[in-house]
């Protein structure tokens, strides 16, 4: 059975860590002059649905108003999309914060919880929400995460017509009822296992498989009357061949598990475009297909 395509665009991969981030500055792959085009080649190659970070540093370098000149940037690009046929879910943390927050104690820190978070998260709810398919606030609730920072955040986005998805390490499904009072959605993060310089065989590939799908049923499961949807996968690898077939495999285990039941929404595959933290994507950094997304997107090529 078939199932709903996405992509991740990453604060890391798209614009790379602002010098206003706890994690810059970094390069990224273009995308900050290229958006219009890319969004465009990513709607021809098949996708339906794009995760995109709403980053944070440069939305607001220091405390108080949002800088302007990225609200309109983010503005432009979720009407591009819409107008394109793109529904877009926001992140609003993948891992890098504004050195200000950092400053503060960082999104661990209760206190960051508590005042500057939530005040962030209802900002680009105001601004931007009416437009945003889903919310997946972090792409992964790691166990550090302060208490209140998740209670906040359904808190602040919950109660509209979009849904808020928590995202979860597939490592971590023993946490995932936790979550089930406080969402609307789960997600769960997936790792294919390989190192990034590995040559996995047939018989490797095929226990990629199993072992997906069987992650995959058990989130499920643990979901209960929740819809699933993948907030990632990576095929993370050096060779690009590999990372078609880590892919396919994937995908196998995707139409699988649905084929076994599992009601399973949207699957965003990361990255859209690859970049300097992921060197394939979809598209590469030229914009060319990549092996990925033929196994991916089956019109893709």
């Amino acid at each position: 059975m078939t199932f709903t395509r996405g992509a991740t665009l990453t604060t890391a991969t798209t614009f790379g860590h602002a010098d206003t981030s706890n994690l810059g500055p970094t390069a990224g792959n273009g995308f900050y002059k290229r958006w219009p085009d890319d969004l465009a080649l990513l709607q021809e190659l098949g996708i339906t649905d794009i995760r995109l970070t709403f980053d944070w540093a440069r939305l607001q370098p220091k405390p108080g108003d949002f800088d302007g000149d990225w609200s309109d940037r983010f503005e432009q690009m979720i009407a591009a999309s819409d107008a394109i046929g793109l529904r877009v879910w926001a992140t609003l943390h993948d891992g890098a914060e504004p050195r200000w927050v950092t400053n503060e104690g960082g999104i661990h820190d209760d206190t960051v919880a508590e005042k500057w978070w939530p005040r962030f998260a209802e900002r680009v709810a105001d601004r931007f929400g009416e437009d945003i398919a889903g919310w997946i606030p972090f792409t992964g609730i790691d166990s550090q995460f302060s208490a209140s920072a998740w209670r906040n955040t359904w808190t602040t986005l919950s109660g509209g017509s979009t849904p808020v998805v928590a995202a979860l390490d597939a490592e971590r499904l023993e946490s995932v009822g936790d979550y089930l009072d406080t969402s609307d959605i789960i997600g769960i993060t997936l790792a294919h296992g390989e190192l990034a310089d590995s040559e996995p065989d047939d018989g490797r590939l095929d226990q990629i498989r199993v072992r997906l799908h069987d992650t995959i049923g058990a989130a499920a499961d643990a979901a209960a009357d929740h819809q699933l949807i993948i907030s990632q996968f990576t095929p993370h690898h050096h060779d690009a061949d590999v990372a078609g077939q880590l892919v396919a495999s994937f995908v196998n285990a995707v139409t699988g598990a649905i084929d076994d039941g599992v009601d399973l929404g949207v699957v965003f595959l990361d990255p859209a475009i690859a970049g300097p933290d992921s060197p394939n994507g979809l598209l590469s950094a030229e914009r060319a297909p990549q092996p990925a997304a033929e196994a991916y997107l089956p019109a893709a090529i």
